[in-house]
């Protein structure tokens, strides 16, 4: 069994579980589970329970599907993998069936069970049989006393010793116009859309886990472009990065657009490199790239 816990809009839905060889996700009532987020199509994808796990499968949707901010047609679940159909955001978690039914009499079990107990009596009364002997008085106690007295002399006649230092560790900055990299440092955990008659609002949820001890907040670059029309984007929007924003947690922008709004994409950056994208609709995603 499997349960998708439920993000987004729907974060206070109580969690779907699946135990069905296939379930339909969509935007149709007659969906195994019904979302009614933006960009969900009406049959989007599936769930489907296989020989050697369970696999998400899109069905000719829209949008696509994305595992772990990766679009894909076909993949293999794991535990703790997030599902993007749309702007629904899905986590996979294997859920574990309780053993039902009366367990069976096994008398190999039976036998084992006799030997182990037989083979610890034994052991008890050997160990008992050893402790009720008289020993004699005098014994090597003073081994441990040498050792440690031979160990002082050591000591006492080495020379000190200065350790070598340790390597020196500096920034090392990216020049312009390197080739982006992709690989979700700083990660796009979350994108919430509000529309209003003065314009659009989008709040990100954006989580740091750069592969250096500390976050630099002067190599983070989080863009944002607007899309009057599927072929119409506007100027890039820099927003502003919090200058005591620490690794390995998560900070929320917003950003504000005047005028209609037909999509967007969103892209972060590290050290001038690619870190992540996320494009509403998906299409948007191949639109002509930018960089800080």
């Amino acid at each position: 069994m499997y349960r998708l816990m439920l993000q987004n809009r729907d974060a206070g839905r109580a969690p779907f579980t699946g135990a069905d060889a296939t379930v339909v996700v969509g935007r149709d009532p007659s969906c195994g589970l019904q979302l009614t987020d933006g960009g969900v199509s009406d049959r989007h994808a599936s769930i489907e329970r296989r020989a050697d796990g369970y696999y998400v499968r899109d069905l000719g949707s829209a949008n696509g599907v994305r595992v772990n901010g990766q679009r894909v047609a076909e993949q293999r679940l794991a535990g703790g993998d997030e599902i993007e159909l749309g702007a629904a955001r899905l986590k996979f978690e294997f859920v574990h069936e309780l053993a039902t039914g009366r367990r069976v009499f096994d008398p190999l079990y039976a036998v084992a069970v006799g030997i182990v107990t037989v083979l610890v009596a034994g052991q008890v009364t050997l160990f008992g049989w050893i402790l009720s002997r008289d020993h004699p008085r005098r014994g090597r106690t003073d081994i441990a006393t040498k050792a440690a007295k031979q160990q002082a002399r050591e000591l006492t006649n080495d020379a000190p010793r200065e350790l070598p230092p340790l390597p020196a560790t500096e920034a090392v900055d990216v020049p312009a116009g390197a080739a982006p990299m992709l690989n979700h440092m700083l990660k796009i955990a979350r994108a919430d859309r509000s529309d209003a008659a003065a314009g659009v609002t989008l709040r990100l949820q954006i989580k740091a886990q750069v592969g250096e001890r500390q976050l630099n907040a002067g190599n983070v670059a989080i863009g944002v472009q607007f899309f009057t029309a599927p072929a119409t984007p506007t100027k890039v929007i820099w927003l502003a990065v919090p200058a005591d924003w620490e690794n390995f947690s998560s900070r929320t922008l917003t950003a504000k657009f005047t005028g209609p709004c037909a999509g967007y994409v969103v892209r972060t950056f590290y050290r001038k490199q690619l870190q992540d994208v996320l494009a509403t609709p998906a299409s948007l995603a191949t639109a002509k790239p930018w960089s800080p």
